[in-house]
């Protein structure tokens, strides 16, 4: 059974995920928020912890270290979005996006890596996003650059992954069909949205490795 680090495991994105390879029969260990919990299953186990603080994180992933050997493979789900643009954005806006979408990120990658590092390699999955690519960023200027700095952080893991066997991949969807995407966006065609099931096969794939063309550093979902 391949392990698999999911974070947000409760959200909009995490819960289907977290559900889809826990049916397809690999062992989840969850995070989520620390006022949230939720009850394990047979192989899924959640973890309430604060991923914004550095130390907190760092001794989950210990602690994890010392109940599991090794993991196959993290799924960073863990963000946040916003709309500001550059005259209505304070700086308080700014850190409360890179706190979401980049801390929350490199605060388990960091010990994550080094784990995936020692015993033989793995996988990191990080999510992305359109405007960094299509532009279109100027109502979202905070958001669209807390998730710009994920991409160059992709790039840069994988400047070693020939030589540490761990190899990152930037998932960048459309709008995400979740149910709160829903309420805020009534009138949308759901039907032109990413759903999470694109996501979670992407990630089967290249998990599985039948298709060596699918471990790309940024994968599009739109």
């Amino acid at each position: 059974m391949k392990n698999l680090l999911i974070t947000g495991a409760l959200g909009g994105l995490g819960k289907p995920v977290t559900q889809y390879f826990s049916e397809n029969g690999f062992q989840i260990f969850g995070t989520t928020s620390p006022n949230k919990g939720a009850s394990d299953s047979q192989n899924i186990k959640y973890y309430p912890v604060n991923l914004f603080d550095e130390l907190a994180t760092e001794k989950f992933i210990s602690d994890l270290r010392k109940e599991t050997e090794s993991l196959q493979a993290a799924i960073l789900l863990v963000g946040g979005f916003a709309m500001n643009n550059l005259y209505n954005a304070t700086v308080a806006d700014y850190e409360e996006m890179f706190k979401l979408n980049f801390f929350t990120a490199i605060n388990v990658i960091r010990p994550v890596h080094k784990w995936m590092t020692e015993t033989g390699g793995g996988h990191l999955f990080i999510i992305g996003a359109r405007p960094v690519f299509e532009g279109n960023s100027a109502h979202l200027l905070p958001y669209t650059i807390s998730k710009s700095m994920l991409l160059q952080l992709t790039h840069s893991l994988n400047e070693s992954s020939i030589t540490d066997h761990v190899f990152t991949s930037l998932l960048v969807p459309g709008t995400i069909d979740t149910p709160a995407n829903r309420k805020q966006m009534p009138q949308a065609d759901f039907t032109k949205w990413t759903q999470s099931k694109e996501i979670s096969n992407q990630i089967k794939e290249v998990l599985e490795g039948h298709n060596l063309s699918s471990r790309v550093p940024v994968v599009k979902f739109y």
